[in-house]
């Protein structure tokens, strides 16, 4: 799929520019346009009387508005993002639900959104984060935005690892990552994991290298089939989802994509290795609407 419109979720925290230059750098790549949308959350004031000064204190929507789109725009020109080449957009709501919705409406191809830092715990995949993660009808890349003091700089997506199932419609998943290797000039590599409980480095049994050596046939097919026969692949034993974020870290991956795992309700349904990945990752991953 072509990313021809994304749609960035935009808020005020520490992160911000550094997820506007992500964003200004993956619109170039792909010479898409960008949506940038704010949500402001209603207090709720309920049974506060007017006599105590509060209700003069909240803002209309329409002051809300204003005040919001001005500091937005502030800090996306900052990042040396052209006023009139992007849309910006303030809503009024539940955050995740208006960033969704917006999506719709605006026929967005992708939303991005950021993930924090946490220097003790490594990344932090915020409820509004995993919401949309979950819940989105279209694709989702979560930006792992860094907790330093340093400007914000691009992340280029050099190198693209594909976490590989069998599954029919992993097809879209492989046709994805090619097209964004081919936008972003990258080199891919795939990984499949052979979901293997720890068993203190206990040998193989004859039973679990049948089934390694089917799966290593069913790669180098799947390989073949998708013009990828010359990329680097890596088949694993061990739990999927740390499989996968190690290696990806082991091989300094700038970006995993991966699919979701059908959908749920309207909106995507992610397995338990999906999950751990977009939870563990140190670098981004883009979830693939299947």
């Amino acid at each position: 799929m072509v990313f021809k419109k994304i749609l960035v979720a935009f808020g005020y925290g520490e992160d911000a520019e550094e997820i506007v230059q992500q964003a200004k750098y993956i619109a170039y790549c792909h010479q898409a346009k960008l949506v940038f949308v704010h949500v402001v959350e209603p207090l709720l004031l309920m049974g506060i009387p007017e006599a105590y000064g509060y209700y003069e204190m909240l803002r209309s929507d329409e002051e809300a508005k204003v005040e919001e789109m001005a500091r937005m725009d502030k800090i996306i020109h900052r990042m040396g993002v052209e006023r009139d080449s992007v849309k910006k957009i303030v809503r009024f709501g539940s955050i995740k639900n208006e960033i969704i919705d917006c999506a719709k409406v605006e026929g967005a191809d992708l939303i991005f959104v950021g993930a924090h830092e946490k220097r003790l715990s490594g990344f932090y995949l915020g409820s509004i984060a995993n919401a949309v993660l979950h819940q989105s009808t279209v694709n989702v890349l979560v930006t792992k935005t860094s907790d330093n003091d340093k400007s914000p700089a691009i992340k280029p997506y050099k190198r693209i690892l594909i976490a590989i199932e069998f599954m029919p419609e992993i097809d879209k998943v492989i046709n994805q990552a090619k097209e964004l290797a081919e936008k972003h000039e990258a080199e891919l590599t795939m990984v499949h994991v052979v979901n293997r409980a720890p068993v203190f480095e206990m040998p193989l049994s004859l039973f679990e290298i049948e089934i390694v050596e089917k799966v290593e046939r069913q790669f180098e097919q799947l390989a073949q089939d998708y013009g990828l026969a010359g990329a680097p692949s890596q088949l694993l034993l061990g739990s999927p989802g740390k499989e996968i974020v190690d290696y990806a870290k082991k091989e300094a991956i700038d970006l995993i994509v991966m699919g979701s795992h059908g959908r749920h309700g309207a909106g995507l349904l992610l397995g338990s290795t999906a999950n751990s990945v977009f939870h563990r990752s140190h670098c981004d991953v883009l979830a693939v609407r299947l």
